[in-house]
């Protein structure tokens, strides 16, 4: 990256665009928790358990005999595939002309596939069959969140953006709740691999209801055509492109937000088997006394989401008002490396519930902050798409990491402890690169 100080071109001045209204704002977060409870069911209680199931009670095919390293498989290819598809879908939406706007069809077609292939993932019959499924819809849910990101830059001026973005980091965080109570309470009330379609088959009807309002509003009826030539073959390597000595605070944003989003991702990829190997909670198969791994993970999920709640809306609308980022995403980097030390050295079910509280604030801060933040350091209004595309496969990049990582952190290097400390290390240096990022205070 290059290190010379450079204002990068706000990609949307605050004086061409009137104020979101609440409205619209509204629909957004309602809209951003539907594609986002997609894969937080699964991949809170679903995925794991159904991958132990299929790795002990069907062919293996190329899979191996561990659950850890099959979940890292699929998780790893799932990765590598939104890599791919994030920053296409943005460029693809930033030339798009159509009566419903630009991002709207978009968003449609990815709402429409993403609720087939989570029913398919559900009833998958084999670890090869669930990872094609998988990716399907992994796919199709950066077809959704690329345009709906894109549409903040486009439709919120600066002063606005940490309010709407806390919004968007509650309507996450509200999705993870949600789609894990849906997750557990589907396993609780069907048996076996019963539950888990059903669990599924829940979470596909909550994404449906949820953005369908967004869809149909028609919001960007009044919004300007792009006037640009088709996408052609010959563009799809700009499609990956950002040239950071002209525009280095780019470059320093998408490394800050790969860096923390990399220690989460890790810190957060084995919870479940974390909560079953190293705190000694009961599986969820078995029967017995005592909470089941999947109890626990509701409970640690609810607790973690009330501290997000403390400070998502909060922090992003105090950073507005004393026109201040950095400082903001310094702090919630060090709640991080705070909760990550704590599971790494004391892993019971009570530090745990602690840590998920320090971990909560720490990603309530950063989730607003840091998105508000990235908007002011796009290089041009006319690839907002692309460029969020871009700036979000600093979270695509460590989703395909993270499985890997852990994987070795926890069969090579110490067990969990050290995959908690590696998590730790990474969110630190992720607080103190921000302050690389120039042009925004």
């Amino acid at each position: 990256m290059a290190n010379t100080p450079g204002a990068a071109v706000n990609a949307s001045p605050p004086n061409e665009q009137s104020r979101a209204s609440a409205s619209w704002i509204f629909k957004l977060s309602l809209a951003y928790f539907g594609v986002n409870i997609t894969w937080a069911g699964p991949g809170q209680v679903l995925m794991a358990p159904q991958i132990q199931w299929l790795t002990e009670n069907t062919p293996l095919a190329f899979f191996t005999k561990s659950t850890e390293v099959n979940l890292s498989i699929i998780g790893t290819s799932a990765g590598i595939l939104a890599l791919i598809s994030t920053p296409l879908w943005g460029a693809l939406s930033d030339r798009t002309r159509s009566r419903w706007g630009k991002r709207t069809p978009w968003m449609a077609l990815g709402m429409a596939i993403l609720v087939v292939t989570l029913v398919i993932t559900g009833f998958a019959w084999s670890l090869p069959a669930l990872m094609v499924a998988w990716l399907a819809n992994q796919a199709a849910i950066n077809a959704v969140i690329s345009p709906m990101s894109a549409s903040i830059p486009d439709q919120v001026p600066s002063e606005q953006r940490g309010l709407v973005s806390g919004w968007y980091g509650f309507a996450y965080t509200l999705a993870v709740v949600v789609g894990t109570a849906l997750g557990t309470a589907a396993t609780a009330i069907w048996p076996s691999t019963t539950g888990i379609a059903m669990g599924y088959i829940l979470v596909a009807i909550a994404c449906l209801i949820s953005m369908l309002p967004f869809l149909l509003d028609r919001w960007e009826r009044d919004a300007p055509q792009p006037d640009r030539e088709p996408f052609a073959v010959r563009d799809i390597v700009s499609i990956y492109w950002v040239d950071l000595k002209k525009n280095p605070d780019f470059g320093w944003a998408w490394l800050t937000r790969f860096t923390v989003t990399l220690s989460s991702a890790i810190a957060l990829f084995y919870l479940y088997l974390f909560l079953q190997n190293a705190v000694g909670l009961r599986r969820d198969d078995v029967a017995g006394d005592g909470l089941r791994v999947s109890d626990g993970v509701l409970i640690l999920t609810g607790v973690y989401a009330l501290s997000v709640f403390l400070t998502v809306v909060t922090a992003g609308s105090w950073s507005d008002k004393i026109g201040r980022r950095r400082i903001f995403v310094l702090g919630s980097a060090m709640l991080y490396v705070v909760a990550s030390l704590m599971m790494a050295f004391a892993p019971t079910f009570s530090v745990v519930v602690v840590a998920a509280v320090v971990l909560g604030l720490g990603t309530g801060i950063f989730t607003s902050v840091d998105f508000a933040l990235v908007s002011e350091v796009l290089p041009s209004a006319e690839d907002n798409g692309k460029d969020i595309g871009i700036i979000n496969l600093a979270i695509g990049l460590p989703n395909v990491l993270a499985p890997v990582i852990a994987a070795y952190a926890v069969t090579q290097l110490g067990g969990y402890t050290s995959l908690y400390l590696v998590s730790a290390v990474l969110a630190a240096v992720g607080g103190v690169l921000v302050y690389r990022v120039r042009s925004v205070p």
